[in-house]
């Protein structure tokens, strides 16, 4: 009977592996399309604040665009216009309520009905039509009066609020970046600084789009409409042709809803502050958001602390820099959204039954047969809800799943061979494994909201760190402690605490807590850490993951090779081993780095892995050889 079991359970394994194959080839287009997609938009682009260079052109102001222009920028990013705006520019005075009373008494003037509190304004040039701006934007709180033979406009009100409303952006100024060769992108208000009338502010947005004003940027913390109109704006704004400029590590609240409207025709933009980064450093960030995070706009916020020809001669010199040391297959130019990409219904198909079937066989290894029922049929259930009724977030549970299964399906051997070739095919199983895992995470997650990084993206990076990790030392702790896990349990929970349990218990939460923290875009590293993965970069276009080459792989070929001598040393190592294989899922969990950048780091971690992995299998026989025996 046991071995009818065993055959039929060979027969199921046979249709389960050709499924699984049969859906690796359905999702292949699907996985070569993005590919594609990405490969494709090489075009990177530099902007500049124009309030942040307006300095520089009060000396030769040709001269600086043409420097400016030899030196890469391509774009000028141009705010609405407040009074604020006119004021630090020059073109209005701008008086506390306080002092113009104070003023008049001086003057021996007598004006009537000043309001107790409000702001002052006169203009002192016509570059802005500042009179129809005020009037339009703040309606009857507007008072024009003569004081001294001069006309003054009082607007009541909070003088802080008034000075930030926005009045329009500046066509004149528009007309001369455009004038200069220069894209011009509008930097959209922020919806706390608008009152009611700012309406007119989005609907010239509608009117100023052109071949050379197409992109839009959100400033503050509010996207434009937030929190009722940002949808019918992102659709305006949409018809009109207009492109959505997303800043990395920062969205404004509104930021997803207005992508989405915009049907997700987003670039994705970097901001480098060059008083922040010593120049060489600023460079190596930029080069490497253009190349690995699908950047495809640097916003450059220039030196402004020391005076203005340092300035300017620093800056340029840090943009001519990032594009001489840019890859030569990326070009300065016109950036653009990534071309549409949507999931076939056959790649869905082949999704939802190839990870149902890889799911089942890696519970089953792992656990099973009837834990690997019921994972099966939650992956299916997932799968359908996601494909047939829409359900986004089940696609992302899926994909979770299979993300955090992968990696403990990977790492844990059924069996190895003794020596090196059993030690080379388990390796060789665990990468199959982990690619045909990574497979199914890019083709679930797929779409260009995921490119762009709209919205969440994949909110499962750190769960993956943690649960393999710890299922793996479940799984193991048998071989170390050589009993069942069960009794081991009972006799645990009724020994008494010590202060050694305590301490040791603090040390392994510690380490635990640094390895997650340290995981990630916003983990740290020394010096030396950094100085070397910087080597690595230059030396290999991308740089392999640390704790994969240097760490997991190695540590998991020596788990293999020792397993059958040394059952506890190497349960222990397949642990630390586990490491590698969950930071290689990982690496393809983050969707907005392009597929050719993730494959090459990972090669490169299996590669020199593979290497430092035999060396250390070399020292432990000689360790072996010369003391421990």
């Amino acid at each position: 009977m046991v071995e009818t079991n065993e055959e039929g359970m060979k027969h199921v394994k046979k249709w389960l592996l050709f499924i699984i194959a049969l859906s690796l080839v359905l999702i292949a287009p699907a996985v070569g399309k993005r590919h594609q997609v990405e490969w494709d938009n090489r075009t990177y682009e530099m902007i500049m604040p124009y309030d942040e260079i307006e300095a520089w052109l009060q000396q030769d102001s040709e001269h600086v665009w043409k420097n400016l222009k030899e030196a890469g920028l391509t774009t000028v990013s141009v705010e609405a216009e407040t009074l604020e705006s006119l004021g630090k520019s020059g073109r209005v005075l701008l008086i506390e309520m306080s002092e113009f009373k104070r003023m008049l008494i001086f003057a021996n003037e007598n004006v009537a009905h000043l309001p107790s509190r409000g702001l002052v304004v006169y203009p002192l040039d016509e570059t802005f039509p500042l009179v129809s701006s005020l009037e339009a934007t703040f309606g009857d709180d507007v008072q024009a009066t003569q004081a001294n033979g001069k006309t003054y406009y009082i607007i009541e009100g909070n003088t802080k609020k008034i000075e930030r409303v926005p009045l329009g952006y500046d066509e004149m100024k528009i007309a001369h970046l455009i004038e200069q060769g220069l894209m011009v992108v509008l930097r959209i208000p922020d919806a706390r600084d608008m009152n009611e009338a700012s309406v007119r502010v989005l609907q010239q947005i509608e009117a100023l789009k052109n071949e050379h004003t197409f992109k839009l940027l959100p400033t503050g913390e509010e996207v434009a409409g937030y929190p009722t109109d940002v949808t019918k704006w992102g659709e305006r704004w949409k018809e009109a042709g207009y492109v959505l400029l997303s800043t990395e590590f920062y969205e404004a609240k509104g930021l997803t809803t207005l992508a989405k409207a915009m049907d997700v025709h987003v670039v994705r933009l970097h901001s480098l502050n060059l008083e922040q980064r010593k120049p060489n450093e600023a460079v190596d960030v930029a080069i490497r958001a253009i190349k690995e995070r699908n950047i495809r706009a640097l916003f450059i916020r220039p030196y402004a602390s020391a005076d203005t020809e340092q300035n300017m001669e620093k800056t340029i010199t840090v943009m001519k820099q990032i594009v001489q040391h840019m890859p030569s297959h990326y070009t300065l130019g016109k950036s653009e959204p990534f071309a549409p990409i949507e999931r076939s219904s056959i790649a869905t198909i082949g999704f939802v039954i190839g990870a149902t079937a890889f799911v089942f066989l890696a519970v089953r290894s792992l656990v099973s047969p009837m834990m690997a029922s019921l994972a099966a049929g939650g992956a299916l259930i997932l799968g359908m809800a996601g494909t047939v009724l829409a359900i986004d977030l089940a696609l992302k549970a899926l994909a979770l799943l299979v993300a955090i299964i992968t990696p403990i399906y990977a790492a844990k051997p059924s069996s190895v061979q003794e020596g090196w070739r059993g030690t080379f095919m388990a390796y060789g199983r665990a990468i199959a494994i982990s690619f045909v895992g990574i497979s199914w995470i890019v083709t679930m997650l797929y779409g260009n909201e995921y490119m762009a990084y709209v919205g969440e993206g994949f909110r499962g990076v750190k769960l993956v760190y943690v649960v393999p990790l710890v299922a793996m030392v479940v799984l193991v702790l048998p071989w170390i402690i050589r009993e069942p896990l069960l009794p081991f349990m009972k006799r645990l929970w009724k020994h008494p605490i010590t202060v050694g349990h305590v301490v040791l218990s603090l040390i392994i939460f510690a380490l635990l807590a640094y390895y997650v923290l340290r995981s990630g875009n916003t983990g740290t590293a020394s010096a030396l850490e950094l100085a070397a993965r910087q080597k690595l970069e230059e030396w290999l276009y991308v740089r392999p993951r640390t704790k994969e080459f240097l760490l997991g792989f190695p540590a998991y070929l020596l788990a293999l090779f020792v397993i059958n001598k040394q059952k506890q040393l190497g349960a222990i190592l397949l642990v630390v081993g586990t490491i590698g294989w969950l930071s290689m899922i990982n690496t393809f969990t983050h969707l907005h780095i392009p597929l050719f950048i993730s494959f090459v780091r990972t090669m490169y971690s299996l590669g020199l892995g593979l290497f430092i992995g035999i060396a250390l299998i070399y020292a432990y026989k000689w360790v072996w050889k010369k003391v421990i025996r």
